[in-house]
């Protein structure tokens, strides 16, 4: 892996209301609108601001057509559907054809990425921020339900993420910063905004708490909750969000049907036992043949070790699903925890994933000591240890069952990256299981 900087090759398909599609002058010739970025396509407000100056158009990300990533060279090449905000009248030499009139002057790439616009069919799968029309409709929800609130916009909304699973959009007033969050629907997926809404109620100040909801879109208003915490964070700082959370988990051993009632999904220990066959029977794992020999074999000593995780002392409790340090804000002084799409009702040592990416061995011990000196009073330190060995595997297995959920109900081709994670869980759960 070189240490250069990530670079986002971006080639831009831009439609305006007329389906003509915008060309830019390149030497004595016109193509389709690229810019080159520092970052990955994740910046998009850097890739939008790129485009307005090349352009002079205000756009909003609608979908990526196509999708390329070189992690040698830190590359990302990507073709994206854009729509104008506001004028659509271009700068400089760029222009508005039809595109009828394209062929000949478009190069083989360009034409080709035409042609595959054109052709495209929605599938149903594909989510409602990713078609055309959708920003204006969230924009006015936002303005109306912020104005309903007494709250007036400073600027103009911004899209600040897209992808398959979520959009994220992000507005100035004159009372702060808030975020909107739009999510997909997905079989383990909860109702985030409710979900968020029932947790903020139960944890003030540790889970944001929603401006408004709309169950029905699946959308969330938030305000500003400070700076996420990030991979990159100290040992204690680590050690303080672990901490902080574990205390959240204690409190709700006592509350399992409050967290039922306010949509967090059943996953307890016996679910994940019904699901470990479908998944380790499933053809498409990843796998080297003589992984999935291991892991198939294993399947009944997994199935009994969430027994035995169910069994004993420590309770089911609260747990976030995808508990990572980009998922909290703030610092020493308190912390919140967002994110909820993947909240449940199950052991809470599942939710550990802040040591599982922990590539550093020697911090891995104190960042587990970290966590069960939060449950010393409610079992002894051996059966802790015990418990916790017993949940590392099947904690890689959970995240294997709700990355292949995802996978099962997004748009073919447009999350490349959730495919590696499974693998990558079930490798994870090999090797502690072999350590077991």
């Amino acid at each position: 892996m070189t240490d250069r900087p990530w670079v986002t090759r971006v080639r831009a398909v831009i439609a305006d209301r007329r389906t003509r599609l915008l060309l830019v002058e390149d030497g004595n010739r016109h193509r389709l609108p690229f810019v080159e970025v520092e970052g990955t396509d994740d910046e998009l407000p850097t890739i939008r601001a790129a485009l307005a100056g090349l352009t002079g158009l205000e756009t909003i990300v609608v979908r990526a057509i196509e999708r390329s990533v070189d992690e040698e060279q830190k590359v990302v090449e990507v073709a994206l559907e854009l729509e104008p905000l506001g004028a659509e009248t271009p700068v400089g030499g760029a222009v508005w054809l039809p595109a009828p009139e394209l062929d000949d002057l478009l190069s083989d790439d360009d034409r080709a990425l035409v042609t595959r616009y054109m052709d495209d069919r929605p599938p149903p799968e594909r989510p409602h921020w990713a078609r055309r029309g959708w920003f204006s409709e969230a924009a006015l929800w936002i303005e109306e339900t912020l104005t309903a609130c007494g709250r007036d916009i400073t600027a103009p909304i911004e899209q600040i993420s897209s992808w398959c699973i979520s959009s994220i959009l992000r507005a100035d007033t004159e009372a702060g910063r808030v975020f909107f969050k739009a999510t997909a629907p997905s079989p383990l997926f909860v109702d985030e905004g409710t979900v968020t809404q029932g947790l903020a109620a139960m944890f003030p100040g540790r889970v944001p708490k929603p401006i408004a909801v709309d169950p029905d879109r699946r959308w969330m208003l938030l305000d500003d909750f400070g700076p996420v915490v990030g991979w990159k964070a100290d040992l204690e700082t680590k050690v303080d969000v672990l901490s902080t959370f574990a205390r959240m988990q204690l409190v709700t051993t006592t509350r399992q049907d409050e967290l039922l009632e306010l949509g967090a999904f059943d996953r307890r220990p016996a679910w994940l036992a019904s699901q470990i066959r479908a998944l380790l029977d499933a053809p498409d794992l990843g796998l080297e043949d003589d992984e999935r020999d291991r892991l198939s074999a294993l399947g009944p000593r997994l199935a009994e070790m969430c027994e035995r995780l169910a069994a004993g002392a420590v309770p089911d409790a609260l747990v976030h699903g995808d508990l990572h340090l980009s998922n909290v804000a703030g610092n020493g002084d308190g912390y919140v925890f967002f994110d909820w799409t993947d909240a449940c009702l199950t052991h809470p040592f599942l939710d550990m994933l802040v040591v599982l990416f922990e590539e550093d061995a020697d911090l891995r011990k104190p960042l587990r000591d970290a966590y069960l000196g939060a449950w010393v009073d409610v079992a002894s330190e051996d059966e802790l240890l015990e418990l916790w060995a017993v949940a590392e595997p099947l904690a890689s297995l959970n995240q294997a069952v709700s990355y292949r959920s995802i996978i099962s109900t997004v748009e073919r081709g447009m999350a490349p990256e959730f495919d590696t994670m499974v693998p990558f869980f079930l490798r994870k759960a090999l090797a502690s299981s072999a350590r077991g």
